[in-house]
């Protein structure tokens, strides 16, 4: 016999499947005769992004481009770059797809290598790391007694935070930079995109925050020199997620995947200003805030039941960590002989976190590149990981503790000590979604079967308990009820508290 169950649901967040790929791109560089003859590369570099990310039925189709560029001197001691696009396409095939509700493809570097061929030509190859990782909802299904009175249950209430919606979108955003000082070409540029505030309007999302852009370029009127600058986006967006209700809360994660800077020049080639474009992946995951009573054992007085348990696991509302964190690093290279700084750029290559002592730590590394020039006007490329560590303290953080970190890299400032140190100073923007963990063994269906309890007892039963043993053990035992043992002895509370005998009334 079948017992009618009233069921409720909660809902979690799962990471479903991630393919990591690697994609060849590589170009042949034939040089026009304005550019001056290669004296010495001393960079090669790998700008990939991701254009479109589409999934159809169990196959994932990325398609991005990826800009190699080649940074040389030349006899007249200037520094000059050269660069040329590629197109790529990947495609990723796994049945998981298809239940996906959100998929993000994020692509990196692993290696770049140039070569040059003659004065004039030169080879460039780069191996690209392509990853693709589909969200899936995974639903736990809570029940609780709709219509049997003779079945007693152990409920424990829990407030939880319940998936409401997860969903990525995309933007453009562009700005034109007028220079001060003309630029003849560009050594490095990066952004990072980071959300201040959000406001949610029926299935839309406000977002406010900017986008910082960091370009390094070759002066114009002296090749030998660069220079940098630094330039802020404001963000103002409206974007649509399906599935947004308002009482939900959460946050949007920012990443930027596409950087494009281009050169505008007069008629003597030197460049003016940057048109700047990029483009930026806003991810939301928002929770829904329930009250739900967890029945986690049952039992019947008047017939045998089954129970099926699974456990669960239940996340309480989320607590977001958003800070900026300053590390600085004392950069030592033995014998370069510094003259000046060229340019350094960095990149955030690990970011892990991690729970101990009522601590979150946040850590990983950051790849910097430093180009230096020696005391014999030589340049030089050095590679360095630098290791970064936050720590979070409060008393609520333990074993339990679960924490989705996002962090960014704000901005990377250097200065010569010496002749073999360089300082760097590192402004990370630390963000964390925090949750506390509870597990539980939960009763996930109940079956009634015909067969009826004996009852061949008195109608009340002398028992003598173990110190505060609780009520619903004793019930459970004797086949009663909680509520008559407690009326039998007058008690208020789940224990049999200090009492020596308790008397266990039939029902």
């Amino acid at each position: 016999m079948d017992i009618s169950l009233k069921h409720e649901d909660c809902k979690l967040l799962e990471s479903f499947i991630e393919n990591i790929s690697e994609e060849c791109v590589e170009a042949d560089f034939s040089m026009p005769e304005y550019m001056p003859e290669i004296l010495r590369i001393i960079k090669s570099v790998a700008e990939p992004k991701i254009n479109s990310c589409r999934v159809t039925g169990d196959r994932a189709t990325i398609d991005g481009t990826c800009l190699l560029k080649m940074i040389y001197t030349a006899e007249d001691g200037g520094v000059y770059s050269f660069s040329q696009e590629r197109n790529f396409t990947r495609y990723c095939e796994n049945a998981g797809f298809s239940e996906c509700t959100d998929t993000i493809a994020r692509v990196s570097v692993s290696y770049v290598n140039c070569r040059a061929t003659s004065t004039k030509r030169a080879e460039i190859k780069a191996g690209l790391n392509i990853s693709v990782v589909g969200y899936t909802v995974k639903t736990q299904d809570i029940i609780a007694i709709a219509d049997k009175t003779d079945i007693e249950e152990k409920c424990m209430p829990v407030r939880c935070a319940s998936l409401g919606c997860r969903k990525t979108r995309s933007f453009a955003m562009s700005d034109t930079i007028t220079l001060n000082v003309p630029s003849a070409f560009v050594i490095s540029s990066r952004a990072v995109a980071v959300c201040n505030d959000i406001r949610k309007i029926n299935n839309k999302i406000m977002l406010k925050g900017e986008a910082i852009v960091d370009i390094c370029y070759v002066n114009a009127d002296d090749k030998s020199q660069t220079e940098r600058i630094k330039h802020n986006l404001p963000i103002n967006q409206i974007l649509e997620f399906d599935g947004l209700e308002e009482r939900f809360s959460g946050e949007v994660i920012l990443n930027v995947c596409a950087v494009d800077v281009i050169q505008k020049n007069e008629n003597d080639g030197r460049g003016t200003s940057f048109d700047i474009s990029l483009g930026v992946d806003a991810s939301a995951t928002m929770w829904e805030e329930k009250e739900l009573l967890v029945i986690t054992d049952a039992y019947s007085v008047g017939s045998c039941i089954d129970l099926k348990k699974t456990n669960y696991s239940f996340l309480c509302s989320p607590e977001y960590i958003k800070d900026t964190y300053i590390h600085k690093e004392e950069l030592s290279l033995s014998g370069a002989n510094i003259s000046d700084i060229v340019d350094v750029t960095g990149d955030i290559t690990r970011c892990d976190v991690k729970c101990e002592n009522s601590s979150i730590v946040f850590y990983g590394s950051v790849s910097v590149s430093v180009l230096t020039r020696d005391l014999s006007g030589n340049i030089v490329n050095y590679n360095k990981l630098i290791d970064y560590r936050y720590e979070k303290k409060s008393e609520d953080y333990c074993s339990n503790t679960k924490c989705s970190p996002d962090v960014k890299l704000l901005s990377l400032d250097y200065m010569k000590k010496s002749e073999n140190c360089i300082d760097l100073r590192f402004e990370f923007k630390i963000c964390g979604e925090v949750f506390q963990c509870l597990f539980l063994d939960a009763v996930t269906d109940i079956t009634e079967s015909e067969i009826q309890v004996k009852k061949e007892r008195n109608a009340i039963t002398v028992y003598f308990p173990e110190k505060e043993e609780s009520l619903w053990s004793i019930a459970r035992k004797y086949n009663t009820t909680v509520n008559a043992i407690a009326q039998e002895n007058d008690l208020s509370g789940e224990t049999t508290e200090d009492l020596k005998i308790v008397f266990i009334p039939a029902v």
